[in-house]
């Protein structure tokens, strides 16, 4: 815990004064001009003219490659590429665990992905799939040899947030752990049980494919075409601090005796990840937990409130999402939202696929210095808008905000792009600058959720590194048993 604390102390110390920065909206960064604002002149200096800007993109983009050797001719940028590096959770001793790293720490009983079955599913879930399966079934093995005399019978398994049952149907199907998939959207509830009965005719295959057909748990799979979907049920329902799980799981699997639970939970949305946890620590019949957040723009802050809070997407999960600790609480430490929308932004992606932020960020940038000279209402959201260039962005949005466009000519907005040719430029560095929080950003978030478990007395409760990032950003998990 004193680990944890002096991790979080430190991240919070480098973000409090940038947390203006951070918060900053791209909408304002011409009118407001962010880059001299927030940009510190040793770097502003070394992008001079066009050709800079697009050189120092590739210093951004090849962070990664010790082999890269453009970074030479931009010393202020790189240093604070290497400064920010050392804030990364990778970089905090003791903060995360590596996969290899979990293996030795759960006394050599992880379990490894054997079944191959890519149908069904894209690259991205298929791989964040195989990894978590394998890691719920042994924290199932975990709670049955620590609580139920090696009967992993007595253990079952519910997914949160369960979606179209990726996860539930594989821990099912290929560690024969009985699983009920819960999800307060009837919609998603229908899709899961689609795709259960869809994997019925994908199960021979697939074992064969794995040159599994000796194996005699998935011999018998392939035998009884029922057995393949009879571990896995869903339901519509939303998990509170009063529901009664072995009910709930009987009520789905009759013949059932579990008594002790492992809650899983792969890419909950806001605030249902905090909730995870407070379940967790709230009903003692829940003895493992394996909890992978996403969505942080949809955590409800304690000390900072949301301009444009959206409580149609919150409202299946109440309460505070940040942060949860005492440690961070006692500070009344706050991110805020765009602060919370960076943290979600993907350093590993951007710089393996060589990322441009969207044109569509000039755009509205652009868009607010119309609105100004046409004295309209700049307060409103625009929102997604599908374009070809920036006239046809500029006439629908500002149709959406129902702003006369009569006096805009096409001209005028041509002119206004050529003019702020060199600064749209900047606005991409500026973008992957301020991208080089986000890990940070993110890490705040997790190891706060972390010191919430250490702080309420669990001992085995971790951080670990699951996913490629490159894959899957959304990479750490929080894992935890009683």
């Amino acid at each position: 815990m004193d680990v944890v604390c002096s991790h979080l102390e430190r991240l919070v110390d480098v973000l409090k004064p940038q947390m203006e920065f951070l918060n900053c909206h791209m909408v304002d960064y011409l009118v407001k001009d962010h880059w001299r604002t927030y940009i510190p002149n040793d770097v502003r200096k070394e992008m001079k003219n066009m050709s800079d800007l697009l050189e120092a993109k590739e210093v951004f983009w090849n962070q990664f490659d010790l082999k890269y050797t453009g970074a030479e001719r931009f010393p202020a940028l790189t240093r604070h590429i290497e400064k920010t590096k050392n804030y990364r959770l990778d970089a905090l001793p003791g903060a995360a665990m590596t996969v290899d790293q979990l293996r030795a720490d759960f006394e050599d009983c992880l379990k490894e992905t054997r079944l191959k079955m890519p149908e069904l599913m894209s690259v991205k879930k298929r791989h964040e799939v195989e990894i978590a399966s394998a890691v719920v079934a042994s924290l199932c093995t975990v709670v049955a040899g620590k609580n139920s005399g090696d009967d992993l019978n007595r253990v079952a398994v519910i997914d949160a947030g369960d979606g179209k049952g990726y996860l539930s149907s594989r821990v099912a199907l290929e560690h024969g752990v009985k699983v009920l998939g819960i999800d307060s959207n009837e919609g998603h509830t229908a899709s899961a049980e689609k795709r259960r009965d869809k994997l019925k005719k994908k199960v021979r295959k697939a074992v064969k494919k794995s040159d599994l057909a000796d194996d005699q748990y998935f011999k018998d799979l392939v035998e009884n075409d029922a057995s393949t979907v009879s571990n896995y049920k869903t339901t519509t329902k939303l998990i509170d601090f009063e529901t009664n799980l072995i009910e709930l799981v009987r009520e789905q699997f009759p013949d059932s005796n579990a008594t002790h639970f492992c809650l899983a939970g792969l890419h909950t949305c806001g605030n249902l990840a905090p909730n995870c946890l407070r379940l967790f620590h709230q009903n003692p019949h829940i003895k493992a937990l394996c909890n992978v957040g996403c969505c942080y723009h949809l955590l409800v802050e304690e000390f900072v409130v949301d301009k444009y809070y959206n409580r149609d997407k919150v409202k299946d999960n109440p309460g505070v999402g940040f942060p949860m600790s005492e440690f961070l609480r006692s500070k009344g430490f706050y991110l805020g939202r765009n602060a919370r929308n960076l943290a979600a932004e993907s350093i590993e992606r951007s710089c393996f696929n060589r990322e441009n932020p969207s044109e569509k960020l000039g755009y509205r940038a652009m868009l607010e210095i119309v609105l100004l000279q046409l004295d309209a209402d700049v307060s409103k959201q625009v929102g997604k808008l599908k374009c070809t260039d920036f006239v046809d962005y500029t006439r629908k949005a500002l149709k959406k905000l129902s702003v006369d466009d009569s006096e805009v000519s096409e001209e005028l907005l041509r002119n206004l792009e050529c003019k702020f040719q060199v600064e749209l430029e900047q606005l991409k560095v500026f973008y992957l600058y301020r991208m080089l929080y986000a890990p940070i950003l993110e890490g705040v978030i997790l190891l706060d959720r972390l010191l919430f478990l250490k702080e309420s007395g669990y001992e085995n409760s971790y951080l670990a590194k699951l996913f490629d990032p490159v894959v899957s950003p959304r990479c750490y998990s929080i894992l935890a048993f009683k």
